[in-house]
């Protein structure tokens, strides 16, 4: 097992790799890092004019857009870990992508990525996530496969699904919890206005009030809403 190739360096030791179809976020990106006084700072336009750069002189770092064309920033992370590319598919990679939904980070980090940025990307966000990074001792590891990927990620992203898994669970209970609440609430107000207006009917016309044991009007309300709701529970 051996480290990723930008653990343990300062800041100023770093050699990045901007991959970005966008020329204003090159530029960005660019400024962003020569801010951190960073060793180096290499910009392409296309997956094919970085590899072709990498290969010849790998860097430390690569920073990433994801939607690219004619090849992807996913496609060059699955090239940049195959183990045929050694020392190459060592060097840590970061997505910086408007697009950044849960499934696309789940796909990315399981890949090999080592972080995902979601646009417009604040300098200090990108000096942290930085620091994290040249501090991560998670080794590489090369799997059955034939790519390298970061250590115990799979179990890592599997505990995390399961928590976000529960915490959904959670959320669709509560939800059903209040909508339940909500119908008996409305159903015992509009059960208890009609018991005030039969009662006042009745004293109107001097008669008697008499309970009987059948349900009241609002008993009958509240067993049709919570019938109701186990029904919606039921459907959904």
């Amino acid at each position: 097992m051996k480290h990723h190739a930008a653990y343990g360096l300062t800041m100023e030791e770093i050699d990045a790799v901007v991959v970005e179809d966008s020329k204003p976020m090159q530029t960005i990106l660019r400024s962003i890092l020569l801010s951190f006084k960073v060793a180096r700072v290499r910009v392409f336009d296309s997956v094919d004019d970085a590899l072709e750069a990498c290969l010849a002189e790998p860097p430390n770092v690569i920073l990433t857009d994801w939607r690219m064309t004619p090849t992807t920033g996913f496609q060059f992370l699955r090239l940049v870990r195959h183990r045929h590319m050694e020392p190459l598919c060592y060097v840590p990679i970061l997505f910086i992508t408007a697009h950044g939904t849960r499934n696309l980070v789940d796909k990315a980090l399981r890949a090999g990525a080592h972080h995902v940025l979601v646009k417009p990307v604040s300098p200090s966000t990108l000096f942290k996530r930085l620091q994290w990074l040249v501090n991560d001792d998670r080794p590489m590891i090369l799997e059955h496969s034939g790519f390298y990927n970061i250590y115990g990620i799979h179990k890592a992203m599997n505990e995390q699904a399961e928590k976000l898994q529960s915490l959904d669970g959670a959320r669709l209970h509560h939800r059903i919890a209040i909508q339940k609440r909500n119908k008996v609430e409305d159903a015992v107000e509009v059960a208890l206005d009609e018991d005030q207006a039969a009662e006042e009917q009745a004293a109107d016309g001097g008669d008697e009030v008499i309970f009987k044991e059948t349900p009241s009007a609002a008993v009958k309300h509240i067993r049709n809403a919570e019938f109701a709701t186990i029904k919606d529970v039921k459907l959904h």
